[in-house]
């Protein structure tokens, strides 16, 4: 099913290995939320094949409180560090953060690292996080 209205020009012109988040807001119903998340998996599919993004891996949280969810959000920036992937993606920065602070907070540990966030429904968020600049090694 295509989404009417949306940008046919791709974000990438190579293709960029990508891991993918999926969360839900349901903290009781099991069921309800692996369905929420097969809706967002969709999507997400959806936005990779257009955008030339390649998944590698898919991280569910399901029904798992904050406190799980921050260790499945930190076990998917280690397999980006360990060389595996070159980018994040999420529905939007409201499924994987639980406001604004931790919004800043996981764009700023993706881009700390040298990666790249995509989400389905802000693209690429551009969040005034200050990069200071990469200081030369003195040899």
């Amino acid at each position: 099913m295509s989404r009417k209205g949306r940008n046919k020009k791709t974000l990438l012109s190579e293709p960029l290995k990508c891991v993918v988040l999926l969360s839900s807001d349901e903290e009781i119903d099991c069921l309800l939320a692996e369905r929420k998340e097969n809706k967002q998996l969709n999507r997400v599919n959806e936005f990779v094949d257009r955008n030339n993004l390649i998944p590698m891996k898919i991280y569910r949280t399901g029904i798992f409180g904050r406190r799980v969810s921050n260790e499945i959000f930190q076990t998917a920036v280690r397999y980006m560090q360990a060389g595996k992937a070159e980018a994040l993606v999420a529905v939007n920065l409201d499924a994987i953060s639980y406001g604004i602070a931790d919004a800043y907070y996981k764009v700023g540990v993706v881009r700390e690292a040298g990666f790249r966030l995509f989400t389905v429904d802000e693209k690429e968020p551009m969040l005034d996080i200050y990069t200071p600049p990469k200081k030369k090694m003195e040899e």
